[in-house]
């Protein structure tokens, strides 16, 4: 039997060089890459003469070269990697082993220059002693001229030379020609750098001080243009623009941690063993948890993965910092070894099926324009390979199908806390009101869930969690003792055990404390009970205001109640409003919040005011009564008897003038209507005036007009359409809040107000009822 051999056609050159890498791009991260492995700390890519005939691409770096061994023996020898045979690791002038993680390991990253330009000058020199200066000229067109002509047949020039241009002691220059300059203009080479920007890992140099890796982008011909474009930003105050509209120059990595992204963030690595997985949960300043578990992943190990949900605030923050919005700088990295792994991460890409997901359940899974991260894969010896083609990703093996998995386990994570916990509107942007008592109960579940995983090892949490299980459902904080329990005696955890504990006595105290308030609770039902039966229910539908409670009724208790709820929420939007300034939100977004403080805080002025005098529901939002009877009597028998403005000379005359018979039912909440009094009488006396006309007129059949008349200093006409704005206000001691809650409510009740300013003295205000 005979053995005969392949014969390697000169068409392999396409297949492996222009062909493969169909990306200028690609080709260029690939030679940076080669610099990176040759242990490089600086690689400069150089656009010389690039808009003429003779433009050449110059990729020079100071890492450890070649030799003629070298040369013969691994550059010219198509697909083989001293890398993967671990004989490029020693550097011979420091006498020391590389401990940098190769980013290549295909051994064609070279025939990149192909895709760049037809002819290729490669300068050499080795890092040790008495070293020659060897080079190698390619002319790849040669290589297309005959496919019949075996690939190793066609010659490539070696020479050694005396001196260079560059002058270097060690490293490689790639000068490269025969460009078609058509490739390369200005937007390009933005392109480039910004893509640079992302080639790196955003931490590589930060955690390699020792041996930091920077690359450089010169291009003389766009020099004047970067200048007018940073004399540009400058005038505007908007230097943060000025990278990104620029080409010379240092690339520098965008780093998610100095962005100070103010957002939540999860945190999960594979331990070098590939036995144990750590998890850890951040909003915003706040510690949630860390939990340590047993590895599902057989296939995976030095694996890490960082999310960040990118919240409406976080969204401002990065947009101000780097200068574009998030979704167009990209999503979720994929980096191994350092080095970026495309297509991952690219903008309206989705070849992790994020958006996929998310679109099949809308706004219960965070899609792609709502989420930035990296995962970041270390080591050699990994089942998780980089396609060839270097724009495809990485090659779809069952290690592959298991980070995957890895990946969604951790976004479920992210959403368990985002989205069932703190509420927040994910692939809208709307962000709701937090309830803090609410948040703080499924905080308390979702940890007692976590916990509940038979594969935990270990788990910290945020302390204040002790705090807050005594306010918490019962059953949820129970299961949460139990696991805590279980955990700490399978893992040996004294200090577990010791929290588990302290929470069972603070349930048990809550427990006794919640009986004791209930058998007082009854005893007042049954004394409030008695007290009624010797009063009697007074409640007339023409007497809302007259009948004074005391502090043994119903009512009372329940306006108490309500304003206990409204103080709550005061609060929530008081704690809303700090963290919105802090984070820096637009104007609109804090008005939003002052608005609803505002609000609230006329009810619970109202509340404090007047509850001695209500004997109507408080907890009914809307009730069916006569509009006219309500106003008139709140007038007559509860302001015109204020103490407190009669000691302090605010009270203000007022003549009441209605029609006999006339009333209109309408529904509506009496808190809104007294806000609505209580604020025209204000800005009256605010504006001097001291006597205040209140009149009734029959419209239509189902229709009133109340005239609101005063003998202040008016409305001026410049200033008349404004005086209903948030914040306008013609007095000094306005707040400009007063008159906008009145339209606010008005126009809740689907009615009217309108102004007329052209009394002789004062002002007057029209306000239409409808049925």
């Amino acid at each position: 039997m005979n053995k005969e051999y392949f014969k390697i056609s000169s068409g392999l050159k396409n297949l492996i060089g222009s062909e493969l890498i169909t990306d200028n791009f690609v080709a260029i991260f690939e030679l940076v890459k080669n610099s990176f492995d040759a242990n490089a700390s600086e690689v400069n890519i150089t656009f010389e003469n690039i808009y003429s005939s003779n433009a050449k691409i110059i990729i020079q770096d100071n890492g450890k070269g070649m030799d003629y061994n070298d040369l013969i023996n691994k550059w010219l020898f198509v697909a083989y990697s001293a890398k993967k045979d671990k004989t490029e690791d020693f550097d011979y002038r420091n006498k020391i082993k590389s401990n940098r993680h190769y980013a290549g390991a295909k051994g064609v990253g070279r025939f990149s220059c192909d895709r760049l330009g037809q002819f290729l000058n490669l300068i050499t020199i080795k890092n040790k002693v008495n070293s020659k200066v060897e080079n190698i000229n390619v002319n790849w067109k040669k290589f297309e001229e005959n496919q019949n002509e075996e690939f190793i047949r066609i010659p490539v020039e070696h020479s050694v030379i005396t001196q260079n241009k560059y002058g270097i002691e060690h490293g490689t220059i790639l000068e490269i020609s025969g460009i078609s300059t058509e490739e390369w203009n200005r937007d390009e080479l933005k392109k480039l750098k910004d893509k640079l920007s992302k080639l790196i890992r955003p931490d590589l140099n930060k955690s390699a001080k020792e041996n930091p890796f920077n690359i450089n982008i010169v291009v003389p011909d766009e020099i004047q243009n970067d200048i007018n474009e940073k004399q540009k930003f400058l005038s505007k105050g908007e230097g943060h623009r000025i990278y990104r509209n620029t080409v010379n120059g240092k690339i520098e990595n965008f780093i998610f941690e100095e962005l100070d992204i103010k957002t939540t963030k999860i945190v999960t690595e594979i331990s070098d063993l590939g036995d144990v997985v750590t998890t850890s949960l951040n909003d915003r300043e706040n510690f949630i948890y860390t939990i340590k578990e047993k590895n599902k992943h057989n296939l995976l190990n030095k694996i890490s993965i960082k999310l960040y949900f990118l919240n409406r605030s976080a969204k401002i923050i990065f947009k101000r910092r780097i200068g574009i919005d998030a979704v167009e700088y990209g999503n979720v990295f994929v980096y191994k070894n350092g080095f970026r792994i495309y297509p991952f991460g690219e903008r309206n890409n989705d070849i992790l099926g994020i958006d996929n997901r998310a679109v099949q359940g809308y706004n219960r899974y965070i899609g792609l324009r709502n989420l930035i991260g990296i995962i970041e894969i270390e080591g050699e010896e990994t089942d998780l390979k980089e396609t060839t083609s270097r724009d495809g990703g990485l090659v779809k093996t069952k290690a592959y199908s298991q980070l995957e998995y890895y990946l969604f386990e951790t976004l479920k994570r992210l959403e368990k806390y985002v989205i069932d916990v703190t509420s927040w509107g994910v692939n809208d942007d709307n962000i709701e009101n937090l309830n803090v008592d609410e948040v703080n109960k499924k905080l308390v579940k979702l940890i007692g869930n976590i916990s509940d995983d038979k594969s935990i090892l270990g788990i910290e949490y945020n302390k204040d969690l002790i705090r807050l299980i005594s306010q918490q459902e019962e059953n949820s904080a129970k299961k949460l003792v139990s696991n805590f329990k279980r955990i700490a005696s399978e893992t040996n955890n004294p200090k577990l055990l010791a929290d588990s504990q302290k929470i069972e006595r603070i349930l048990k105290e809550s427990d006794e404390r919640v009986r004791s308030a209930e058998k007082e609770t009854e005893l007042v039902k049954d004394e409030n009970k008695e007290i009624f039966e010797k009063l009697g229910f007074v409640s007339t539908q023409n007497n809302f205001l007259t009948h004074e409670i005391t502090d043994d009724t119903k009512n009372l208790e329940s306006i108490l109640h309500h304003i206990g709820l409204t103080t709550n929420l005061i609060k929530s939007d008081i704690e809303n409003l700090a963290k919105a300034i802090n984070n820096n939100l637009d104007k609109n977004h804090l008005i939003e919040i002052t608005k609803r403080i505002s609000r609230q805080n006329e009810k619970i002025t109202s509340f404090s005011k007047y509850f001695k005098k209500v004997n109507f529901n408080i907890h009914a939002n809307n009730m069916e009564i006569d509009i006219i009877t309500f106003t008139n009597e709140y007038l007559e028998n509860v302001y015109k008897h204020r103490e407190d403005l009669k000691n302090n000379r605010e009270l203000l005359k007022i003549n009441i003038s209605t029609p006999t018979l006339l009333s209109l039912k309408i529904k509506f909440n009496p808190i809104d209507m007294i806000i609505v009094l209580d604020n025209l009488i204000s800005n009256s006396f605010k504006n001097n005036a001291s006597e205040i006309e209140v009149s009734w007129l029959r419209q239509e059949e189902n229709s009133v007009i109340l005239s609101f008349k005063d003998n202040g200093d008016g409305v001026k006409e410049n200033v008349v359409n404004n005086i209903f704005d948030f914040g306008f206000s013609t007095s000094r001691r306005g707040s400009g809040l007063g008159l906008y809650h009145v339209k606010e409510i008005i126009e809740k009740l689907k009615s009217k107000i309108e102004v007329n300013n052209k009394l002789k003295k004062g002002v007057e205000f029209l306000i239409s009822f409808k049925k």
